[in-house]
């Protein structure tokens, strides 16, 4: 009954009719029933799904797909193939990701567009393991590549396909394929989990197809002595990781290919990120570039963790050619590589060698010639009393003969006047043999002739007393302004030289680019020795010009002590005998030697094209200072200045500095013109010893002559004639072939007109019955044949260069070569030994050649 009541109720109030109020009130409730009625959304790709379902692919094992907050992303771990989608109002293209639970050693094969993106789950737990990753796709687009990004635990790495890389030429290279190894990261406890995840996506909204595969990578780790063999491209690099072995502390990486594809091999230090790439391959550790060989030495105190060993092929062949050499294009840059890593000798090994056994041997060679000199003193003061008491003797049977009356020196025969009264100055005479056996012994006129009154006369033969009219001071101070000048251009060039090359060196250590030095890498071991050496073995080498040269000063200054003691003797009796010395040439030679070893040193610490000057240009020093001494000996009168002979020096030597920046063929042409001149009017003065005008008057009158007699001064005549063929040889070679750089060709100039010249010294001495030196006194000639063997035998080392700085650095490292003595020195470093050893023994031969005639008169020795 009250339900009944009730319903009657309710029904007499609905049956009333609708206010305003309750009206609204009813129109509230529809609103929100309508509202509680609708259909979920499934968000932008569930309404894509809807619409367009031809456009997806279904994947098995996929799971429903869960709405979302917008801008909320699920970070727990998702089962496998589990997708998380985003709500309709994100603004990202990816607003799904499936998540997959990854395995190593399995491909992935998927496809998906701009809507979709994959994230790759790797979980391991063993820390020693370490992986690469290789990704493909053959579809992807340059304008909407596939991006890869791997996160680990301390490092992020990322690339994309198609791998895309610049080469030096604008143009671009397309890689569909790309490996890289991941860097190595440990974790303290083993049983921790660590996780490798690796995000997929695209910006293409067509679908495109990757595969990705994820593997344990047991190849990264290289033991001591053992050879790898791998293939490298642009797009997959390998990395490899080396760790030191408790005794080892210097090992030698030294990497072979059979191929001349352009690589370079980083070292690196064990830290991640590495730097796989030829864009950030230079931000860390140091680097060579390679076609066939490359060697790397790396030491235990400068990886005490051990280093990382990374190959890059380069995108083009421009680093590894010569500038002046188009690079050759390829299409295959896969490249072959073999290399080894093994034990270098050790550092303390090394400083016996270097500091004990070379410093031993050069100590051994001291205590040698200085016996020498005791020796060739004692025979020399023997041989001055036999001398005197011969002089004795003959002065007692003289004094019982008839006197002989003798020319003046300052007679001139009749014969030789011309009509107008002047000196007959042609190239031929006729002569008589009384005329050629004349001396002259007037040696008490201490003014030196002018050139127009002491020209030559029909005589073939002149003698020292004739070339020698000052007292013996003069010519001493004379030829001591060489060294005085010598030693301050020596510390105006030293310091500059030595600036420059400390920069370069220190600039290859601070940017790790090996190729700014042309080492010998297979035999260069860096050292402290106070400062950083990166090739210590080949700038100790020089020590032999230092110590050799030292030592030839101190020879020379003894000698001087006991030729100033003998003259002031010579004095006193009113006579000059023997040549002059020219000790002061004897030290500019010593002392240049010693200059040259330095510089050699500083051009070894950097080795370029640019300082490459610094080696020779004292080299062009030394051959003019020992054919001056050559040519004074008996030219006291017309010598050359010192001053003068510096300046040309200097000429020649900025030529050279200029071949460093210019090899045009005009340039050559233009040095070839005027070294010719230069060569035609030296042999015109060589033959007339100086006396002669180059006016147009004598001119025509030698020519003129010169057809119609035989030659006056025969023998000079062929030093003339062999010195300019030697010479037009070499300059009509140096235009032609080019075989051979500017500086090591104008060496040679000097070098073979040394040659040429003590060959004909000795040849005349030996024609002028001075025999001495071959049969009594031997001294000169051991040293002679000891000057040929050293120089002989270190120009076969100097010939099998070990680098060449006109290639380029990977081409000069084709040419390095292992060592040779004690495994520190290489064939260069014994070019080092071996010519500062025979420069010593030619400078002793110069300095005893005229020791035989010291006590004959100067009206006895003849000029030629």
């Amino acid at each position: 009954m009250g339900i009944r009541n009730s319903n009657i109720y309710w029904t007499r109030q609905w049956a009333r009719p609708l206010t305003l109020e309750k009206q609204k009130i009813f129109l509230c409730l529809l609103i929100v029933l309508f509202l509680l009625i609708q259909p979920a959304k499934h968000g932008v790709l569930g309404s894509e799904i809807h619409q367009h379902p031809e456009n997806f692919l279904k994947e098995e094992g996929t799971k429903g797909l869960r709405v979302l907050p917008a801008n909320w992303t699920d970070t727990r771990v998702q089962p496998s193939n589990a997708m998380t989608c985003l709500s309709s109002d994100d603004t990202r293209e990816n607003n799904c990701v499936q998540v997959i639970q990854a395995s190593f050693s399995q491909t992935y094969s998927k496809t998906f567009n701009s809507s979709l993106e994959f994230r790759l789950i790797y979980s391991y737990s063993d820390p020693h393991k370490n992986f690469a990753v290789s990704v493909d796709s053959s579809d992807a687009d340059v304008e909407h590549p596939i991006l890869f990004v791997v996160r680990q635990q301390k490092a992020v790495t990322s690339w994309e396909l198609p791998y895309v890389l610049e080469s030096s030429f604008g143009y671009q290279r397309r890689y569909n394929t790309f490996r890289r190894t991941l860097c190595p990261q440990p974790t303290r406890r083993a049983e921790s989990v660590n996780q490798i995840v690796v995000d997929v996506s695209t910006s293409s909204r067509s679908n495109v197809t990757f595969s990705l595969k994820m593997t344990v990578d047991s190849q990264l780790f290289v033991r001591l002595d053992e050879e790898r063999r791998m293939s490298v491209t642009p797009s997959q690099n390998r990395i490899f990781k080396f760790t030191f072995p408790t005794s080892v502390t210097q090992v030698a990486v030294t990497s072979k290919s059979l191929d001349d594809v352009c690589l370079t091999v980083s070292v690196q230090s064990p830290k991640c990120p590495i730097f796989d790439t030829i864009y950030n391959v230079e931000y860390e550790g140091f680097r060579q570039t390679m076609t066939g060989q490359s060697t790397i030495i790396v030491q235990k105190e400068q990886y005490p963790e051990g280093f990382y060993l990374v190959y890059i092929v380069n995108t083009d062949d421009e680093k590894c050619v010569n500038s002046r050499t188009l690079a050759p294009l390829r299409t295959n840059r896969t490249k072959e590589v073999t290399f080894t890593i093994q034990e270098t000798v050790s550092v303390q090994q090394f400083r016996n060698v270097i500091f004990i056994a070379t410093l031993g041997v050069y100590a051994g060679f001291i205590v040698l010639i200085i016996a020498t000199c005791v020796l060739v003193e004692f025979r020399r003061n023997k041989t001055k009393q036999a001398r005197r008491e011969w002089e004795a003797t003959v002065k007692i049977h003289k004094s019982e003969l008839e006197p002989i009356s003798e020319v003046p020196e300052f007679q001139i025969s009749e014969t030789t006047k011309t009509e107008n009264g002047h000196l007959d100055l042609s190239c031929h005479a006729e002569t008589t043999s009384n005329d050629a056996d004349d001396v002259f012994s007037d040696t008490t006129n201490p003014i030196r002739p002018t050139r127009q009154e002491n020209k030559l006369t029909s005589k073939r033969w002149r003698r020292v007393s004739e070339m020698t009219k000052h007292q013996a001071d003069f010519y001493n101070k004379k030829s001591k302004r060489y060294v005085s000048e010598l030693c301050i251009i020596a510390v105006f060039y030293l310091i500059p030289a030595i600036q420059l090359v400390w920069n370069h060196k220190d600039m290859m250590v601070t940017t790790g680019d090996q190729d700014m030095c042309y080492y010998n890498f297979a035999c260069a071991y860096p050292y402290h020795l106070l400062i950083d050496f990166a090739d210590f073995n080949h700038f100790f080498s020089n020590i032999g010009y230092v110590v050799l040269g030292t030592t030839f000063v101190f020879i020379t200054k003894r000698r001087d002590y006991i030729h100033t003691m003998m003259m002031r003797k010579q004095n006193a009796v009113g006579e000059q005998r023997g040549i002059p010395p020219h000790y002061g040439l004897s030290y500019s030679m010593g002392f240049g030697l010693i200059v040259e070893g330095i510089l050699s040193a500083c051009y070894h610490l950097c080795p370029t094209r640019m300082n490459y000057q610094f080696d020779t240009s004292f080299m062009y020093v030394l051959a003019v200072l020992c054919t001056l001494k050559l040519y004074h000996a008996r030219h006291a009168d017309i010598n050359v200045k010192s001053h003068m002979a510096y300046i040309v020096l200097a000429l020649l030597v900025l030529l050279g500095a200029g071949t460093a920046f210019t090899s045009e063929f005009y340039f050559k042409l233009g040095f070839t013109v005027v070294h010719l001149i230069a060569c035609v009017a030296l042999a015109i003065d060589v033959y007339y010893m100086g006396h002669w005008k180059l006016d147009k008057e004598t001119m025509v009158e030698h020519v003129n002559t010169c057809w119609k007699s035989r030659p006056l001064y025969l023998e000079r005549l062929t030093l003339v004639v062999v010195g300019v063929v030697c010479n037009v040889a070499f300059a009509v070679t140096q235009l032609v072939i080019d075989s051979v750089d500017f500086n090591t060709h104008l060496l040679a100039v000097f070098m073979i007109n040394l040659f040429v010249y003590s060959v004909f010294y000795v040849i005349m001495k030996m024609h002028k019955r001075e025999w001495a030196f071959v049969t009594h006194r031997i001294y000169p000639f051991l040293f002679l044949l000891a000057a040929l063997a050293f120089w002989l035998t270190g120009s076969y080392f100097f010939l099998k260069k070990a680098a060449k700085w006109e290639k380029s650095p990977a081409e000069s490292r084709m040419l390095n070569q292992e060592c040779l003595v004690a495994n520190v020195y290489d064939t260069h470093d014994l070019w080092h030994f071996l010519s500062s050893t025979g420069l010593f023994f030619f400078f002793m031969f110069l300095l005893t050649l005229d020791d035989d005639i010291e006590s004959k008169s100067r009206r006895d020795i003849p000029v030629f």
